[in-house]
């Protein structure tokens, strides 16, 4: 009797533990997990869609609102197992980092019907071993914001910030910023080399020694950057398409060039981390937000241009912003795994090449 009762008490907890999971599982299948970028960003991607398809798919949904750094160290300590995010936003140097220590699961149209409608110029940039790593959603393009009240000439080429009617009146941001490594890279382009190319890089920071008299500042922020421009202590400074149009929709009196050189690309894109605890709810997720009316609705707000081709742009924007296949594929992508070791002893170069002014 003592054995029955054993066997029953077991059967019992076996039970009780197979209905415990299959609570948890149940739990889970209505619950998603979403790393995105905070303030505005938030709350523009929250009203162009994100919210509704948690109404639409009856989910829990909860939002972290943080940054690459922070939620790449979680994934790290996670290492792929019970991640604490299902669907994440990276830049491509994250998505790139996080790729390469096996911490981001693969991405299949069979999942992700919408990634068949992704522009493949931008596409291809997430593709490892013939697998896709990332859906790219907004793209910022890196170009010369400049005041057009102040400036007679305007720019066209990365180049032309040397020009003597910007003296005293060019901003640069640095290395250790995204957008001055992104301004970097496009400076060694316009140089006609590549980060990767020692003499390339050398040569770029040769000519940076003659931007000394024309840089008057060396803002590390968005804000820093707006200052500048407001006051019209900046005539001219690399900065990011959207936020131009953004400050011009204001009623600063700003306007934006694409350089002839080509534009550098900072894209915010889609990540499922490997481990996702609600896996088939990222996948729902990732295709929603790579849908065209969503991408569309991100667009109006932000003012950036998207990855999905099928978006019916505004006039407003499309008489802006550049986009399109013939576009992005003149966009300068940044190889992180040369620059990010580089990092800072290019920082350390151009703070000597600029006179140590920052």
């Amino acid at each position: 009797m003592p054995n029955i009762h054993h066997k029953k008490r077991l059967l019992a907890a076996l039970v009780g533990i197979f209905i415990g999971h299959a609570a948890v599982a149940a739990e889970d299948s209505h619950s998603v997990v979403v790393g995105v970028y905070g303030g505005d960003w938030e709350k523009n991607i929250r009203a162009s869609g994100l919210e509704q398809f948690a109404k639409d798919n009856h989910l829990k949904l909860t939002i972290v609102p943080g940054a690459d750094a922070e939620w790449f160290a979680k994934l790290r300590a996670a290492k792929g197992r019970r991640a604490p995010y299902d669907v994440v936003v990276f830049q491509p140097d994250t998505v790139q980092r996080a790729q390469a220590a096996g911490l981001l699961q693969p991405l299949d149209a069979k999942d992700i019907p919408n990634l068949n409608n992704l522009y493949k110029t931008v596409q291809s940039r997430f593709v490892y071993d013939n697998q896709t790593y990332a859906a790219a959603f907004s793209l910022g393009q890196l170009g010369l914001a400049y005041r057009t009240d102040l400036v007679k000439n305007p720019p066209k080429s990365w180049l032309d910030l040397w020009n003597p009617e910007y003296k005293g009146h060019v901003a640069i941001s640095s290395p250790t910023y995204a957008a001055g490594l992104q301004f970097f890279a496009g400076l060694v382009h316009a140089l006609g080399g590549e980060l990767n190319q020692p003499a390339a890089v050398d040569k770029a920071f040769s000519k940076l020694q003659d931007l000394r008299g024309n840089a008057v500042a060396f803002p590390d922020s968005p804000g820093a950057i707006q200052t500048l421009l407001e006051r019209g202590d900046a005539w001219v400074v690399p900065y990011w398409d959207g936020r131009v149009f953004a400050l011009k929709q204001q009623g600063m009196k700003i306007d934006f060039v694409y350089p002839s050189d080509g534009p550098v690309v900072g894209a915010a894109n889609w990540v499922i981390p490997k481990g996702a605890p609600n896996l088939t709810n990222a996948y729902k997720l990732v295709n929603a937000m790579s849908a065209p009316e969503v991408q569309k609705a991100f667009s109006d707000k932000s003012l950036y241009g998207m990855t999905n081709k099928d978006v019916q742009y505004s006039d407003s924007l499309k008489s802006q912003v550049k986009v399109g296949e013939e576009a992005y594929s003149k966009l300068i992508w940044i190889d992180y795994s040369t620059a990010t070791p580089q990092l800072a002893d290019w920082t350390r170069r151009w703070s000597q090449a600029l006179g140590g002014n920052q």
